[in-house]
């Protein structure tokens, strides 16, 4: 036998045992994960949180933090992830990645994926017709290509906010021309109610209404009823009124009027939201243009008085109340919410005689005024369903998709 065909026939033997071992420790391996001898790694939280906004695109960063209790990485189980995160059942982001390296102990995979503001539209009118309620649902599906199994994790929070309730008041306010043409207060502003109206892809409608007390002698035309609607200082809708409404002397008048709000501007909004730490400043302004026929003039007044301000924060990832959230069984989980009171309705139609608390002799007595009260405050309760054993374990080996894990350990927190 020649030195060449010695090396050849010792070389072909060291790479079939190389292949022959290489072939059995993968079975080993694959035999020792299906008879349990191996631990599988268990999906611990599922953490989501905003990155960089610019005016077109919100990126989303999603966090897995999986435990291996294996003494070493289980690359070779050929672990994926995908998700989708949607609100109110439009789809806000989807993304996920493959070949999660898994290092022995605790660790965390984040991923990135960028949202379209344009879709913000769209979720703001589910969000009103909805009644100022969103669900936010992040449904994950981790995979193992290697031991062909699958399971879907969900995370789901409900979200409320409450932008107009405190509009409704029966609070009593002097409204001052500060012209010399008549003296003040020209009128009284004697309660004011908001309602959602209609709301579609291009405005949502506010309802407002407006109960007005003539203290005057004679009777004043109303002939025009402006608004600007301000979200973080960038306006978002503005517009006027001008049907006529006559204040008849010494009575009440309710005066209604609709404000309506520019969908297209609220990707503009979104980004400042966000920028702002989910913080937004409400604000409405009014005026309006009076005829005095005494002297046969007209005015607009600033009405400064019924300014409507309002702060609006969310939490929409939970993030600043931090619960651990993890994969529990099927059923058993919880949606704890904050909720807030309407305010009571109290409206009224058409011209009314004056209230008792406007009843005075001509118009120097100041008014009584009258706040009205509501409690804001809710209690959250959580639950913490134990610990399922991994986010791929219990599942027969045949299984593709088995089981639908709930994790709703989260409570907003959205202050008015």
């Amino acid at each position: 036998m020649s030195i060449g065909t010695a090396k050849s026939l010792l070389f072909g033997s060291v790479v079939r045992i190389v292949v022959t071992l290489t072939l059995s420790l993968v079975v080993v391996v694959g035999g020792a994960f299906a008879a349990g001898i191996i631990g599988i790694p268990a999906l611990e939280s599922i953490d989501n949180e905003f990155g960089e906004v610019t005016d077109e695109r919100t990126e989303i960063l999603t966090s897995l933090t999986v435990h291996n209790p294996n003494p070493i990485g289980a690359g070779a189980a050929e672990v994926s992830a995908e998700y989708t995160v949607g609100m109110n059942g439009v789809e806000m982001a989807r993304g996920g990645g493959s070949d999660i390296r898994l290092e022995p102990g605790t660790s965390t995979e984040t991923f990135s994926t960028r949202m379209h503001n344009e879709r913000i539209p769209d979720w703001w009118v589910s969000h009103i017709q909805n009644g100022e309620e969103t669900e936010v649902v992040v449904d994950a599906t981790v995979s193992s290509g290697a031991l062909g199994r699958s399971t879907d994790v969900t995370d789901r929070r409900t979200i409320e906010t409450d932008l107009i309730s405190q509009f409704d008041s029966d609070e009593t306010r002097p409204i001052d021309a500060n012209s010399p043409l008549t003296s003040d207060p020209i009128l009284y502003v004697n309660s004011t109610r908001a309602n959602w109206g209609g709301v579609d892809e291009q405005t949502t409608e506010l309802d407002l209404r407006f109960d007005m007390y003539n203290p005057k002698s004679h009777d004043i035309p109303v002939t025009r009823l402006g608004y600007t609607i301000y979200m973080n200082d960038l306006v978002v809708g503005d517009g006027e009124t001008t049907s006529e409404h006559l204040l008849r002397s010494k009575q009440v008048t309710t005066v209604d009027t609709t404000t309506r709000i520019q969908n297209t501007h609220l990707d503009d909004w979104w980004v400042t939201h966000l920028q702002n730490g989910e913080e937004t400043d409400l604000r409405i302004e009014f005026d309006a243009r009076v005829e005095l026929p005494v002297v046969g003039s007209t005015i607009t007044l600033p009405l400064e008085e019924l300014t409507y301000e309002e702060t609006i924060e969310t939490d929409i990832w939970g993030n600043e109340n931090e619960t651990e959230s993890t994969p529990d069984a099927a059923d058993g989980s919880s949606d704890p919410e904050t909720n807030f009171d309407a305010g009571s309705d109290g409206s009224s139609d058409g011209t009314d005689t004056a209230k008792p608390v406007l009843d005075r002799t001509n118009d120097g007595a100041p008014p009584v005024d009258r706040t009205l009260e509501r409690d804001d405050a809710s209690d959250d309760e959580q639950s913490e369903p134990p610990d399922d054993g991994g986010i791929l374990s219990g599942l027969p080996i045949s299984s593709a998709t088995d089981g639908r894990f709930i994790a709703t350990d989260r409570s907003a927190s959205v202050r008015p």
